[in-house]
Parts: C-alpha cells; sequence; structure tokens
C-alpha cells in the first residue's frame, strides 16, 4: 500500500503545526474534530459532540491520520462505518499513555481507552519514549516512530542569529510550557529554583506561555520568578537565559527543547520527556529524575562550569539539534509509513 495512493482524512484537534505538516506530506484533506477540553476527556466518549462526529464521519476514505482523534474513526470502525479495508493511523503525541501507566487515567476510562486504541492499525510515536510506553501497553501495536522539528522560520532565526550566544554570565533559567503547568512540570522547576537560588542570590526563572493551572504550582510573586506568559519574540528569550529546563510528565517530544538548543542554550530535561534520547548523547549529566533536589544539583552543576566549559557544551547541544530539519524529518516519515503499510 503507496500512501501517496490512498485518499487520506486529516483528523484533527488543534491542528499542532508538526502534525499539519505530516498531513500535509500524505496529501491529506483536513478535518476537524470534537475538541474534548480536558487531559482526562480524551479517553471518554465526549458525549453527543463524539456521537455526532462518530456518525457523521465521512466514509469514503482509505486511511483516517488522526492527531490523538482516533477515538472519532475507532468508534465507527466499531460500528461498521468505514470502509472494509480502511486504516486508522494514529499519532502519538499526547500524556495519554503515560497518564494510563502513572494510573492518572484509571478504571473504566483506562479500560476504554485501550479497547479503542486496539483498533489502531498503526501508531506514529513521537519520540522512542512514547513507543516503549505504547509497548508496555500495546505489546502487539504496530508503530513507527517520528521526532518532532522546529518550525521553519523560527529555525531560520535561530540558525541565522548562531553567533549571538546566551547570556552565560548569568544565571538565568528559562523554561517554556503550554496548556498544563502540572504536564510540563512547571512545579518541580519552581521548587528546584529555591533551592539553586539559596546558592546562586542573582539567579531568575523565567516561564514563557500560557497555562491556566500555573497558580496551582508556582508563585509568580517569589523573588526572582518571572511568569511572562505568551512572549512574542521567543529567540530574544532563548538568546538572553543561561541555561533551559523541561520537567514534563510524559511530554513525548517537545519542540521548546529543540528550539532552545538550536539556540545554542544547554539543556536539562527529566527522565520523563521524550527529548532525554536527544539530550543524553550530549550530557548524561543533562537528564535529571522528577525531583526538585535532582534537578537542583544539575542546574548547580551547571552553573559551576566555567564559561568556556559552557560554550562548549553550547555548541554540542547545537549541533545536535541542527540536525533535527523539517526536510530529513518528513522524508523519513514517509518511507517508514511506506514500510509499515505493506
Amino acid at each position: 500500500m503507496k500512501i501517496d495512493r490512498q485518499k487520506t482524512l486529516f483528523l484533527y484537534y488543534d491542528p499542532h503545526y508538526f502534525h499539519a505538516a505530516l498531513a500535509k506530506a500524505l496529501h491529506a484533506n483536513f478535518y476537524p474534530a470534537p475538541k474534548l477540553r480536558s487531559e482526562k476527556s480524551n479517553v471518554v466518549i465526549g458525549g453527543a459532540s463524539i456521537t455526532k462526529a462518530v456518525f457523521s464521519l465521512p466514509r469514503d476514505y482509505d486511511i483516517y491520520f488522526c492527531e490523538g482523534t482516533y477515538i472519532v474513526p475507532a468508534l465507527a470502525k466499531r460500528l461498521g462505518l468505514l470502509k472494509k479495508n480502511a486504516k486508522i493511523i494514529d499519532i502519538l503525541a499526547s500524556p495519554l499513555l503515560y497518564y494510563i501507566k502513572t494510573g492518572l487515567i484509571n478504571g473504566t476510562r483506562k479500560k476504554f481507552a485501550i479497547e479503542l486504541l486496539k483498533k489502531v492499525d498503526l501508531f506514529v510515536c513521537v519520540g522512542r519514549m512514547e513507543e516503549r510506553l505504547l509497548k508496555e501497553i500495546l505489546p502487539d501495536a504496530k508503530s513507527i516512530v517520528t521526532y518532532t522539528f522546529v518550525r521553519p522560520e523560527m529555525r531560520k532565526r535561530l540558525i541565522t542569529e548562531k553567533n549571538i550566544s546566551p547570556n552565560f554570565n548569568s544565571h538565568k533559567i528559562l523554561t517554556i510550557g503550554t496548556n498544563s503547568a502540572y504536564y510540563k512540570g512547571i512545579d518541580i522547576a519552581f521548587k528546584a529554583f529555591k533551592i539553586v537560588k539559596k546558592r546562586f542570590p542573582d539567579a531568575e526563572l523565567d516561564i514563557v506561555g500560557n497555562m491556566p493551572d500555573l497558580e496551582r504550582f508556582v508563585d509568580c510573586r517569589y523573588q526572582g520568578v518571572n511568569c511572562l506568559g505568551y512572549v512574542a519574540d521567543l529567540v530574544k528569550e532563548i538568546k538572553s537565559s543561561a541555561l533551559y529546563v523541561h520537567m514534563g510528565r510524559g511530554d513525548t517530544f517537545p519542540a521548546s527543547t529543540l528550539e532552545a538548543m538550536l539556540g545554542g542554550l544547554p539543556a536539562v530535561v527529566s527522565t520523563e520527556t521524550g527529548t532525554k534520547e536527544i539530550i543524553e548523547k550530549v550530557d548524561s549529566g543533562m537528564i535529571s529524575k522528577l525531583d526538585d533536589g535532582d534537578l537542583a544539583d544539575s542546574v548547580i552543576r551547571y552553573f559551576g562550569l566555567s564559561r568556556k566549559e559552557r560554550k562548549t557544551l553550547s555548541k554540542k547541544f547545537y549541533s545536535s539539534a541542527i540536525k533535527l530539519s523539517r526536510d530529513r524529518i518528513i522524508d523519513k516519515f514517509i518511507n517508514d509509513l511506506n514500510g509499515a503499510l505493506k
């Protein structure tokens, strides 16, 4: 089965720019799915809107390419509403599997989610960590692995301005999140910062991104903490920092980590963040447990390096991130997908 010969429908929520790029590479038609507001609701039917979506889903497609929206075509498939040979391909880039593994999703909701996941013919796992989670939950699931890339316009700026080094004379830490401060581990970054602040009184923590639950986990009035919300010029923010931190809880492969690295910013990520597979090849000491004390130790160790050592590490992080270009990732995705559909 050659993917470019199949009639493909992209069933999306947002869509994320990376997922949209994959869909465009498949020449898919875009079709919005009812958006489920909460992370937990990703595994429930979602009421009348989902039921309506199931019965109104176009039925003349060969492939249903899903942005985590597998619930709709999976239910349609179970009810016999799709073409007999239609395939469901789902992008795994949400905390769903991680929350199932850690027990945040359990009981009936867990059972329902797994039952419908079994209706998916092929999973596109964003990063190796997500594929390992998939195999733990569904050992026989068929999958391929792909990686997020930085938006081309953002990548161009970061590369063009690579001679502008991050502010290695400072003790400024940057962390970026969207939607959920819990998912992005902002609480751990904040607790670790309070420890680092005792060692480096001039330390600052810049928190970028709109997260409705942020105030549950962070005291934005704490000295040195800057809750910036949406930032129009992220490149400027990256270049004015000394270190990037990302304590994701099941965060599959966050583009913000790659953006920081392309900007020459060394990054510390959690053991539960998918980009650890890239970072551990640069410096395994930049991988932290989901623990504020362990993260603080990693940050303090980094701040203890000389300016020359930090710059050397910066170049290594840049060299690692530059390999993840859009064209390379899209080409590999198409080749792997064609191979998986044979």
